[in-house]
């Protein structure tokens, strides 16, 4: 196995990935990566501290190598905390309270769907609809533009790594100027028609003047098809509510709908486990703590060295980029006890909604998705197994990505 690979690019987080990360961590935790020009932490101490030093590693010049810089994830203090404070209005926990009762019913209603078929591809027609629909009824999507709300999220998650071709960069470019056309009418309907929800929250503070402008068109291997748009599509475009939508729809969605399809993939291959979330169901929080843990739905985050420094024996210069593998941290034997070992009880902290100033807004919220869908398809499908040779996972080095994973189950007998 070659250990050094592209790990900003797709290719880099193939099939070897788990033992060249794995190898590093035991052999070169802080790994100076000649393919990549950064380098790679891999064990779960080293993440931490560099999570939680934003002083010495910022996440300010971007969080992805090689690519443009979005908001909020990637702004650096104190910016990124008002916007974070600002934000966190929406994800309270009286707001995902809030949201529980309408999720319970996309989760019930999805299942409906595939209940009586005896067979499905769990991702398309469960893991991606229920945290899709939820977003779409956050930010205020009609019922009937929701396809499109699917291909906009798709398109713009394709062009995540930085070895995407022009045409998938360019079909993203389209699907974010669709979508962020269609949320400026939504804003609009907010500001004359307030709802206690996220969007009438960004609206009020864009007319404070908290929320100014964004340049949207961010480097050189999109800016060419940036600069043709009009000077009315660069104005949405550049709106700091809409790119702050952008980051709700791509982190809140494909997160979680891997959360969800990783989580059923380790209830079928440890079935023992699964019989008794179906027999306690009080232990399913705990049990999607370990579900995020060994998935790990983000793979990586970078951060960007802010003065001379050292780390794990190495030393770092101005400038330099690290990158946090969080599926690394998350398994490293020094922090758990038979790493790799699905235990529903484990309990244990963990790196999956990242650590410090930068922890996940939604985690609260992916937490009660993933508790609902599990409670109800435990519930309703309680023997799901794979029918044909399990997940199929496309490489990114952003999101854990599940393509398919076809499950058969006792189709459930429609009551007269």
């Amino acid at each position: 196995m070659e250990v050094d690979c592209n790990f900003a690019g797709n290719e880099g987080w193939g099939p070897e990935i788990d033992e060249r990360l794995a190898w590093l961590r035991e052999n070169e935790p802080i790994y100076w990566s000649e393919q990549s020009r950064m380098w790679i932490v891999t064990r779960y101490e080293d993440v931490e501290y560099v999570s939680k030093n934003q002083p010495l590693f910022t996440s300010g010049e971007g969080v992805r190598p090689g690519v443009p810089k979005i908001g909020l994830i990637d702004e650096a203090e104190p910016r990124h905390g008002k916007l974070r404070q600002l934000i966190n209005r929406g994800f309270t926990p009286r707001m995902v309270q809030k949201l529980e009762g309408p999720f319970r019913e996309i989760v019930t209603e999805t299942i409906d769907l595939i209940a009586p078929l005896g067979e499905c591809d769990f991702v398309s027609q469960v893991a991606v609809p229920i945290p899709l629909l939820l977003i779409a009824e956050m930010i205020g999507i009609e019922k009937a533009d929701r396809d499109k709300f699917h291909q906009w999220s798709d398109s713009m998650m394709a062009a995540a790594g930085v070895d995407s071709t022009p045409e998938v960069t360019q079909r993203a470019g389209a699907a974010f100027m669709e979508y962020a056309t269609y949320v400026t009418k939504v804003i609009e309907d907010r500001r004359a028609n307030p709802r206690d929800d996220l969007v009438t929250i960004l609206a009020g503070a864009k007319d404070e003047g908290m929320l100014t402008r964004f340049d949207a068109r961010g480097g050189k291997r999109d800016r060419a098809d940036w600069d043709a748009r009009s000077d009315k599509e660069l104005e949405i475009a550049n709106d700091e509510i809409t790119m702050l939508l952008v980051i709700l729809l791509v982190a809140g969605n494909e997160t979680t709908r891997n959360g969800i399809s990783g989580g059923m993939e380790l209830l079928i291959r440890h079935p023992e486990e699964r019989k008794r979330l179906v027999e306690d169901p009080s232990l399913i929080p705990t049990a999607v703590e370990e579900m995020v843990r060994l998935v790990s739905p983000v793979r990586s985050f970078s951060r960007t060295v802010t003065e001379d420094t050292e780390l794990g024996g190495k030393k770092l210069s101005k400038g330099d980029v690290v990158l946090l593998a969080y599926p690394s941290a998350n398994t490293d034997p020094e922090r758990y006890e038979d790493p790799e070992r699905f235990d529903i009880e484990r309990g244990a902290a963990h790196l999956g909604f990242g650590v410090g100033t930068h922890f996940c807004l939604g985690a609260n919220l992916a937490r009660m998705e993933m508790r609902v869908a599990f409670e109800e398809l435990l519930r309703r499908l309680p023997d799901m197994e794979f029918s044909d040779g399990g997940p199929v996972l496309r490489p990114s080095p952003l999101v854990r990505t599940c393509a398919q994973m076809r499950v058969r189950y006792t189709p459930e007998r429609s009551v007269a």
